[in-house]
């Protein structure tokens, strides 16, 4: 696999976008690795300076490594000596509002640039840049596109690599192996603070219920303290759901997909649940249209999941509900939009990954999880693996 740099055209585009959201401010100094990689085409370790003048070009200055920056970014990269010159190397004048991602950027480094910047005000610019960056780029989806493909062969692979008595971690290394290979990075970035993430969730029977802090409707027992989440080393039996949530990642770009497997046939009461789950999910997409909102989507799951009966079940059980009934993936996987009780309107060309899941504590979850891409004609769905409970 390559690495497929970002064209000069497109980072313009974005840099232009972000600028008609900064009303009010002279600019953006943006740290982030993911959001400098978004508006410079490197992540190396430095800082992208947007001006709010739709005529100024936007200025990255790196520290470390300069020489792979200057491969990577099409733009021109100086190097980043001090913070001390900040001022005078990016021309900032007096009494300057400057935007800072305030929802990731680290205490100690905002004190560096209010030392650099003393005379200045400073604004959070997290939300125009999550805006700009929720709506995805001819080249955003087909490197999103990659990823789904990725996702299915390595989701698609469990059968071939699925033995009773196995323990869960066992079975996600194997799986994980496949994705590595077909050039998945093995990480995945969420913007959360401290909601790092493994590659996926692969939990058997009442593990996948098993509650964690994680921002996700399932959490995992994990394998360790520091982890408490996804997949441990409990033994995968008969006659248990086994669910498989993960991200596929293709040069940085997620999709996201969850499918349920299981040794033997599962109980009526759990087959009848993800039929539902797969009812609820038709209804969201139908809805996932130019025009509507994530809050309004998110009613529409909740009243279908309440008609079908298992309105303490979808998202979870009463006192531990996820908020939240799908979310948009692009570098990050909690990207906007949101389909929760949040006013993000959908708008044509968005990726968001819908997951209804049923959840049984002590029992286990079914469900399903597809990534869409929102069009003015309606969704369609880029993760296309069978959606029923796949049994081997």
């Amino acid at each position: 696999m390559e690495f497929v740099l970002h064209p000069k055209a497109e980072i313009e585009d974005r840099v232009e976008r972000l600028q008609s959201r900064m009303e009010g401010l002279t600019g953006a100094i943006i740290f982030q690795a993911v959001d400098m990689l978004y508006f410079s085409g490197t992540a190396q370790e430095g800082l992208v300076y947007v001006p709010a003048d739709p005529e100024a070009e936007a200025v990255v200055m790196v520290r470390k490594s300069l020489d792979r920056a200057r491969e990577e970014s099409p733009l021109d990269v100086s190097p980043l000596k001090s913070m001390k010159s900040l001022k005078a190397d990016l021309a900032i004048p007096e009494g300057a509002k400057i935007g800072l991602e305030l929802d990731v950027l680290p205490f100690n480094n905002y004190e560096r640039v209010k030392a650099a910047l003393p005379d200045a005000e400073f604004k959070d610019v997290s939300e125009p840049i999550r805006m700009v960056r929720s709506v995805k780029s001819k080249f955003e989806i087909r490197l999103i596109r990659a990823a789904a493909r990725i996702l299915d062969a390595g989701i698609g692979s469990v059968p071939d690599h699925l033995e009773e008595g196995m323990a869960e971690i066992e079975l996600a290394a194997k799986l994980e192996a496949e994705m590595r290979a077909l050039g998945h990075s093995g990480s995945l970035r969420f913007r959360r603070f401290n909601q790092e993430l493994p590659m996926g969730h692969l939990m058997a029977g009442p593990s996948a219920a098993y509650p964690s802090f994680v921002a996700s409707p399932t959490g995992g027992i994990g394998p360790s303290l520091l982890q408490p989440q996804g997949p441990g080393f409990r033994k995968i039996r008969k006659n248990e759901p086994i669910l498989v949530d993960y991200g596929g990642v293709y040069n940085g770009y997620i999709a996201d997909e969850t499918r349920i497997f299981s040794l033997g046939p599962l109980s009526k009461e759990l087959e009848e649940a993800h039929a539902a789950a797969l009812e609820v999910e038709r209804g969201i997409a139908e809805s996932l249209r130019p025009g509507n909102s994530g809050r309004e989507i998110y009613e529409i799951s909740e009243a279908l999941g309440e008609e079908l009966g298992y309105r303490d079940r979808l998202g979870g059980p009463v006192g531990a509900k996820c908020g939240f009934v799908g979310h948009g993936v692009g570098l990050e996987i909690d990207e906007y939009p949101v389909l929760g009780p949040v006013d993000h309107e959908i708008l044509p060309n968005m990726t968001v990954a819908v997951e209804p899941k049923m959840i049984y504590p002590g029992v286990g979850v079914v469900g399903i999880e597809d990534t869409f891409l929102t069009t003015d004609l309606g969704p369609k769905r880029l993760t296309r693996l069978p959606q029923e409970i796949w049994r081997v």
